[in-house]
């Protein structure tokens, strides 16, 4: 058997592959420090022994479902199972194109080339291409490209015909290219589409190649296998891990695609709903100016707050880690800190020029022209906290438990739940734009006012997911609730779409 590889750069590009510390298993550009012999003549088992050793957690997927897909789609499963197991994105789909390509790579048992145009006009930035000879299985391609594809102490024994001693730029460039990572960066900000297209031949004792690439924007227009219809023809969870900050929202099956909060801008024109993938979707007036997709988070997005002439936003993640787009300007973080309770929220002040962060257990973080006016840290709380929202008279700030309890800082407090039994916990804060008073909600959709009229809510009405944040209308007075699926519910305010 011979395994050669090539990795084949179109261009120059920023980001690129990037360690995720959060993650257990070893990923590029570190890698595991020796081979991982086959264990077992059932491959499936082998495989899942081997990812046992980086703290993976076995393949989902049944091997007789797998083994009635043709062989370049399990190599695409297999692709993206791997991926997911580290906490990596999916590779989006194949690609009639790129099929062809990496089918004339396995009949003439070498490297696939790539093409620099993909089908519909996009530009193919960057691409990789594997190839293993003498075998017809795709998992045992796998295998190799994934485990076998470093020194393995003498020429012989050594599968990767690249790698030629220990620590040769070769070694375990075919895991490098499975498992890159794809930033928006790459993209100047837009999601990068990752694609690829594989192909198997049976002579000479087998033969199997892939090519990937990924392009900016639009996907190409000959799609012919993706993510979803995988998952769907397997009944797999196609979901890569992440975790979510302790209390209320840790309670609730979060996908990372679900979306965890909204906001609107002083005109109310438009919305933006964050999802905790660092998805941004914009409805409305509401531009996106960029977003987290495809960039590895070393923890997940908890929150989004607008600048007041809706021209950009920041994006939270638990850790604290800040993203800012458009003309938000970026003030500072605890991404690199130690906190005591992970980050729920966050808000803006009301000229734009600084922001606040809210922890779990009550801990305020003032960055640029946001003043502290006090926190909860370091006090008894009898739920954790679960956002804030900014007073825009006061330049002040109300903090909400999951019971909803409040916690008012140079902010006129109007009343809370807190002695109530709730039948769902609180999420979301919301203050009126003028100042007078706020809103809170629950995830079963449930609206409480205090100082504010009452508007309506879904509470008692069936709904397909958790509500997970809200969002005050300016111009109306009313105010938005979205779900976890991205579904909207407009209360006097206009309904402006969703992404449900």
């Amino acid at each position: 058997m011979v395994v050669v590889a090539a990795f084949l750069p179109l261009s120059v590009v920023a980001g690129g592959i990037a360690a995720d510390p959060a993650a257990a298993a070893v990923l590029p550009p570190d890698n595991p420090a020796a081979d991982v012999a086959l264990g077992s003549t059932n491959l499936l088992t082998a495989t899942d022994d081997a990812r046992a050793q980086e703290g993976v957690g076995p393949i989902p997927i049944d091997g007789a479902a797998l083994d009635a897909l043709p062989v370049a789609e399990q190599v695409f499963v297999l692709t993206n199972l791997e991926r997911i197991g580290r906490g990596e994105a999916p590779i989006s789909a194949m690609t009639t194109q790129l099929d062809a390509y990496a089918q004339s790579g396995a009949n003439s048992e070498g490297d696939p080339s790539h093409p620099d145009t993909l089908t519909g006009g996009a530009t193919a930035y960057e691409a990789g291409a594997v190839w293993v000879g003498g075998t017809s299985s795709a998992l045992f391609a796998n295998y190799v490209w994934m485990y076998e594809d470093g020194w393995g102490g003498s020429a012989p024994h050594t599968p990767n015909a690249d790698c030629t001693s220990p620590g040769a730029s070769g070694c375990w460039e075919h895991r490098d290219i499975l498992l890159k990572r794809y930033s928006a960066v790459d993209c100047a900000g837009a999601t990068p589409v990752p694609l690829m297209g594989a192909g198997a031949s049976t002579h000479m004792g087998g033969s199997i190649a892939a090519v990937f690439v990924w392009t900016c924007g639009s996907a190409p227009s000959d799609e012919n296998f993706t993510w979803g219809q995988a998952e769907a023809a397997l009944g797999i969870d196609g979901t890569y891990p992440t975790s979510v900050a302790p209390g209320v929202k840790a309670d609730i099956a979060l996908t990372p695609t679900a979306v965890v909060d909204m906001t609107t801008d002083q005109t109310g024109n438009g919305y933006w709903l964050a999802a905790a993938d660092g998805a941004v979707y914009g409805y409305g007036d509401a531009s996106v100016y960029g977003s987290m997709l495809g960039v590895a988070l070393n923890a997940p997005i908890v929150g989004i707050a607008a600048t007041p002439d809706g021209q950009g936003y920041w994006l939270v993640a638990s850790d604290g880690g800040i993203f800012a787009y458009g003309d938000a300007g970026y003030y500072g973080s605890t991404g690199g800190m130690a906190l005591n309770a992970p980050i729920v929220g966050i808000a803006a002040t009301p000229d734009g020029r600084g922001y606040w962060l809210v922890a779990s257990d009550g801990g305020i973080f003032s960055f640029g022209d946001a003043s502290f006016h006090g926190s909860m840290g370091g006090q008894h709380l009898n739920a954790p906290v679960v956002a804030m929202t900014a007073d825009p008279q006061t330049g002040g700030y109300w903090l909400v438990a999951s019971d909803g309890g409040i916690f008012a800082f140079n902010a006129p407090f109007s009343g809370s739940t807190g002695n109530l039994s709730l039948v769902a916990p609180i999420v979301a804060i919301q203050a009126a734009p003028n100042g007078h008073g706020y809103r809170m909600d629950a995830t079963d959709g449930g609206v409480f006012c205090f100082a504010l009229p009452y508007l309506g809510s879904m509470g008692g009405r069936p709904i397909a997911s958790p509500v997970l944040g809200m969002a005050a209308d300016p111009q109306t007075g009313g105010y938005w609730l979205v779900a976890a699926d991205g579904g909207v519910f407009s209360y006097n305010a206009p309904y402006l779409g969703s992404d449900a």
